[in-house]
């Protein structure tokens, strides 16, 4: 009886090793052949455990994709944060260097890629797996930044065009990315060079201090 506690910890500390080997395995399979083509086979052999591990521990496959989604979404609010805290008291200053810091992040490449794979394909798939990625993640951003324009442009520009503007710019952002090969090729480069980012960031600003969300008198 003396021995038991250590053995249940033990046993804790498996399942627990089990659980993040088969959410990294789904990260990994599903960001390459989907959720549809991964088969429990190939997540189990991926994750280096049995076929019985993804019913024991998940109850099945959908539990399982959601459980990826949820690991990274968390892990995404925890970056995203970090911009919240910069747009602060929601002058247009702080907008400009929120947007900028956003930017940064999705430049940074600080995940792995079979991350940016499996968004990609939860975007792409817009399915409930991408909605508690946006809605953990991504929407937090994308509505601060539209209550900040809206009241910075006091009017000027209708709700439904601010909220429209807003997700367009996060959408772009968030591309640079998840679709990073369309820059890449456009302008005939492995990977985007600082020069590039600067004027990324240079972009940004300019958006900000123009017409398109209506705040350019505050600046």
């Amino acid at each position: 009886m003396r021995g038991m506690p250590m053995e249940r910890n033990g046993q804790e500390a498996r399942s627990a090793r089990t659980r993040t080997q088969l959410i990294e395995a789904a990260v990994e399979v599903i960001g390459t052949v989907g959720y549809e083509g991964a088969t429990t086979r190939e997540l189990t052999k991926t994750a280096k455990t049995n076929l019985s591990a993804i019913p024991y521990h998940f109850g099945g496959k959908r539990e399982l994709y959601l459980a990826a989604a949820e690991m990274v979404a968390d892990y995404a609010w925890g970056r995203f944060e970090e911009v919240i805290d910069i747009l602060g008291n929601g002058d247009a200053a702080a907008l400009e260097d929120g947007l900028k810091y956003f930017l940064h992040i999705m430049l940074e490449d600080a995940e792995p890629h079979s991350w940016t794979s499996f968004v990609a394909r939860c975007a792409f798939d817009n399915d409930e797996a991408f909605a508690l990625i946006h809605a953990r993640a991504i929407a937090p951003v994308s509505n601060r930044l539209t209550e900040m324009v809206a009241d910075l442009s006091s009017g000027s520009v209708d709700e439904d065009a601010v909220r429209l503007r807003v997700n367009a710019i996060v959408t772009a952002i968030i591309g640079f990315r998840l679709l990073r090969g369309i820059m890449q090729r456009g302008m005939s480069c492995d990977d985007l060079p600082k020069s590039y980012a600067d004027q990324l960031r240079l972009m940004i600003a300019d958006l900000c201090r123009s017409d398109f969300l209506g705040i350019a008198d505050r600046q």
